[in-house]
């Protein structure tokens, strides 16, 4: 059943790029009017495809080993596998159709990937807490606007976003802190009109009104900003390693304490990076990466780094180590390398947040030489063994 599957997804692939023999034509022709499910798969399938091709991003879906003495070895393991280099939208269509037919080997009725039952649940959503000055924490979640109004009356949680408007007295700075749990997201307004989206397992410190001639906020993760512009207060984002400094822009800033490189990228207007003595200026395009207090930038493709603020995955030649670490923010797990030279695998591709963690990692096996045994909350990551 593994081999037919492996084959139908091939056929899948190929009739997406026109390349089907009449040979596989027939073979392709008689699953898809196998079942009505099957004909649905298909028709999803081409629309998510012709969806996706305009961006360059989705071009490929690989990974390789970076060392060239094996690269013999790895073409011949990845025969199968190098259908899919060079397939617009090779991801979704994997990730969609490994996932939704090796779960579905027993009849006819095929179920989505959304519907798969496994024994590792995660619970994903708007979700956060609110730290208050005193140390008081509240849950930030749809419906509990009534304890913010009791708290917190110039607050406003539409269940997406919390709101803050300017209190009747703001002469000083009262902090408040919102932490975002792994699995989580939340979109913060700012007394100022500036809006912040956090990513999961991250907290922003920020007052609840500004004052003074700067308005400045502490970050640690990830966070895009859509800073309001005011050429008098400039807006600067304080991490642990360097601060970001604006008057009205958009950006993305991934800060995490156990990343060793720090990275800005910015999507729109300007923003000045202060490292220490240095001060880099960055224009829409470029991220910069700061490490070992060094500061270093390049072009980038911003979608990439944004993509989270929309339910995704995107990635473009980044380490297998680095993508892991993303992933375990997200499902709350622990990787464990079996094999140190497994981290520096890339990957390109695509893949959406909301998906189980086992149709996640199905993907990866089908597009990697790789294999993840789950134990509960730690995975270790295997190269794979024919």
């Amino acid at each position: 059943m593994k081999k037919e599957t492996e084959y139908i997804i091939q056929l899948i692939v190929k009739r997406l790029q026109g390349g089907l023999s009449l040979e596989e034509e027939t073979f392709f022709t008689a699953w898809k009017s196998r079942s009505k499910a099957n004909e649905e798969l298909y028709e999803r399938l081409e629309n998510e495809y012709e969806e996706h091709t305009e961006y360059p991003l989705y071009e490929q879906f690989n990974a390789r080993r970076s060392w060239p003495s094996v690269m013999k070895d790895i073409r011949k393991r990845h025969s199968i596998r190098r259908l899919y280099r060079g397939v617009a939208a090779a991801a979704i269509v994997l990730l969609s159709v490994s996932s939704y037919l090796m779960f579905s080997t027993g009849g006819e009725e095929v179920l989505p990937v959304a519907r798969v039952e496994s024994g590792n649940h995660f619970s994903f959503g708007k979700r956060a807490s609110l730290i208050l000055p005193g140390g008081d924490t509240l849950l930030i979640a749809p419906g509990v606007a009534d304890t913010l109004d009791e708290q917190l009356p110039f607050v406003s949680n539409n269940g997406e976003t919390l709101i803050y408007h300017t209190p009747r007295t703001a002469d000083s700075l009262v902090y408040n802190t919102l932490k975002i749990p792994r699995g989580g997201a939340y979109s913060l307004q700012l007394s100022d009109g500036t809006k912040v989206m956090l990513n999961s397992d991250s907290r922003l410190k920020f007052p609840q009104s500004f004052s003074g001639d700067s308005r400045e906020v502490y970050l640690e993760g990830e966070g895009f900003f859509q800073v309001a512009k005011d050429a008098a207060k400039p807006f600067i984002v304080h991490c642990e390693k360097y601060a970001v400094r604006v008057l009205g822009t958009t950006f993305n800033i991934s800060a995490y304490r156990n990343d060793e490189v720090s990275m800005t990228t910015l999507v729109e207007g300007r923003v000045n990076i202060e490292c220490g003595n240095t001060v880099v200026a960055l224009t829409p395009g470029l991220m910069a990466a700061v490490a070992d207090s060094k500061v270093t930038t390049r072009e980038v493709n911003v979608e990439s780094y944004i993509s989270w603020t929309r339910d995704q995955f995107s990635f473009s030649e980044e380490r297998l180590e680095d993508l892991l670490k993303k992933i375990s923010r997200w499902y709350d797990v622990e990787f464990v390398f079996d094999d140190e030279e497994i981290k520096d695998y890339k990957f390109s591709g695509f893949m959406p947040r909301y998906e189980s963690i086992d149709a996640i990692l199905q993907i990866m096996e089908q597009a990697a030489n790789v294999t993840f045994k789950m134990n509960n909350k730690q995975i270790v990551v295997y190269t794979h063994q024919e």
